[in-house]
């Protein structure tokens, strides 16, 4: 009899967390955890690494795979270009866990909003049979929304998480300076006014520095408040606040950002946003440019 009662306690508290899980955003339930930390890179990323040599990135997928990058953040306008693209990646061995939407979709806007939305889950329904999981999202930027406006935005955000949701896709919010003026009244409103199950976070770890005026209290303080929230996080270094060569050692702690998120529900997806602007020394290869980053990124955040 009480091996009945122990099995069938086992069973419910079984059933019980299964339920659970069920109901948890997807970038929050459990996986087992992983020996090698995935590493993607943003397309932004390579663009702007390899333009400096000349080069189209999509011409050294292998090399940037041999580099120990382990995937690709693509941005994607239309459907229609999910298919070729996804199969150019997967057959140079990179994964697309995660996929970049934005700049062209007007949110805040009554009369095309309904049309975007439409447009973007039939690029989700695309791009899931190649294993993406997020859809990293930055809604068109407007400066100065107005509170309808932004109450609008919130609102079909959330209708486009849910119906995400429904096919296995994360949505993610990103954003760049825009959402943190004015008091950062975008950026809190699209979080306070959408469900977590149906919006999560692309936590842009510079962004939150330099759009807040150089300022790792900002960064910290918006991991506090939503760092259980982050579905990925875009990971950018600068040195004297000018973005450095490799992702390392500088402007802001990531030994400090990668300590907050392993005490939170799990690691995000890591997608390096490292990048090239005035003044970023220009002294190794990009290949090597990506092999130190993943190195450095492994051994703090893994």
């Amino acid at each position: 009899m009480s091996a009945s009662l122990v099995a069938a306690g086992t069973a419910l508290v079984t059933e019980t967390v299964s339920a659970q899980e069920s109901r948890a955003p997807l970038w929050n339930r459990r996986r087992s955890v992983p020996q090698r930390l995935h590493i993607a890179a943003n397309q932004y990323t390579c663009n702007s690494i390899y333009a400096r040599e000349n080069i189209d990135f999509w011409t050294r997928l292998d090399e940037i795979k041999n580099a120990d990058i382990d995937g690709l953040e693509v941005m994607f306008n239309s459907a229609s270009e999910v298919a070729d693209v996804g199969k150019r990646i997967a057959d140079h061995g990179l994964e697309m866990r995660s996929i970049y939407v934005g700049g062209e979709a007007d949110m805040h806007n009554e009369n095309t909003a309904d049309k975007d939305i439409a447009r973007i889950l039939a690029i989700g329904e695309k791009v899931k049979a190649f294993g993406t999981i997020v859809l990293v999202f930055n809604p068109a930027v407007k400066q100065g929304k107005s509170d309808a406006e932004l109450i609008r935005q919130s609102k079909n955000m959330d209708t486009l998480g849910a119906g995400l949701r429904k096919i296995g896709i994360s949505l993610a919010f990103h954003y760049h300076t825009s959402e943190l003026e004015f008091g950062a009244r975008e950026f809190h409103h699209v979080l306070c006014g959408t469900d977590p199950k149906n919006v999560s976070i692309c936590f842009e770890q510079h962004w939150s520095y330099r759009a807040s005026g150089n300022s790792q209290v900002a960064v910290f303080d918006h991991l506090k408040l939503y760092g259980n929230r982050s579905a990925e996080v875009h990971l950018r270094q600068s040195i004297d606040n000018v973005w450095s060569e490799t992702f390392g050692d500088g402007d802001i702690d990531n030994i400090r950002l990668a300590a907050g998120f392993k005490k939170l529900h799990k690691m995000p997806h890591v997608v390096l946003e490292q990048a090239a602007e005035n003044g970023t020394p220009k002294t190794i290869s990009p290949a090597e440019i990506f092999r130190r980053s993943a190195d450095y990124v492994r051994r703090v955040f893994g």
